[in-house]
């Protein structure tokens, strides 16, 4: 069986697609096919031009080749919402990004039903998302059953489980909030997984990566493409 890798960009929203687009078509352009971006899909806030420009940004990516995941609702959570303790820790870890964590089954159930409408508005019922990516992979234990029982993959940060239930293990190099005296670990990091014989191993870029960490990300994709490994997309898995 051909070992394959994942490389996924993270936080696509309306509020960076102007700027993040064009580092999508830049990386496309280094691996020679598009692959996964993880979309925010709550456009509260912004206007009305704005949300019809990165609508149709959205669709130009799909049509480009672009596999489109929904990542969270606003990866930003607003209220506590009767969190676990876990959850609240979470929260404090991530800066009030995992809003996913530690949530009671009805509350986790509402978020996801909020994200997957602001999804339909996005794309006016077409496009369905290859995947659920909690944001920051905190989650809570009901999440990954209720993301599968929409039809739906889910990834947590160390497994990606099909709708069906197959699983991968699936290890994650990130350089987002990583210090740049760790650079280099997370670089080693990122070069380890993609050389054990075993698993899925996941890139996962953000926009805070560009233009500063470019260089070290370019590397990384270079040494995966490099590798006995074959690019995929959550869909192919």
């Amino acid at each position: 069986m051909c070992k394959r890798f994942l490389l996924c960009f993270h936080d696509l929203s309306v509020w960076n697609f102007r700027t993040v687009v064009p580092v999508l078509g830049t990386l496309k352009d280094l691996c020679g096919r598009a692959f996964s971006v993880l979309v925010i899909p709550c456009t509260d806030g912004a206007d009305e031009r704005t949300v019809s420009e990165f609508r149709e940004a959205l669709h130009l990516l799909v049509a480009d080749g672009f596999e489109l995941s929904l990542h969270g609702y606003k990866h930003k959570a607003e209220f506590s919402q009767g969190r676990s303790y876990f959850g609240l820790m979470s929260m404090n870890l991530t800066g009030g990004e995992a809003e996913f964590a530690g949530l009671s089954e009805f509350e986790s159930g509402r978020l996801l039903r909020e994200a997957e409408s602001a999804w339909k508005q996005l794309f006016a019922g077409g496009e369905r998302p290859a995947a659920f990516i909690p944001p920051t992979w905190y989650s809570n234990r009901f999440l990954p059953h209720q993301v599968r029982n929409m039809g739906m993959l889910y990834e947590n940060r160390f497994m990606v489980v099909k709708a069906n239930g197959k699983r991968y293990f699936s290890p994650v190099t990130s350089f987002a909030g990583i210090p740049d005296a760790l650079m280099n670990t997370a670089f080693g990091f990122g070069k380890f997984i993609l050389d054990l014989p075993v698993g899925l191993p996941r890139i996962a870029l953000h926009p805070v990566d560009f233009p500063d960490r470019k260089a070290k990300v370019y590397d990384l994709v270079r040494a995966a493409l490099g590798s006995d490994r074959k690019l995929a997309l959550y869909s192919e898995l």
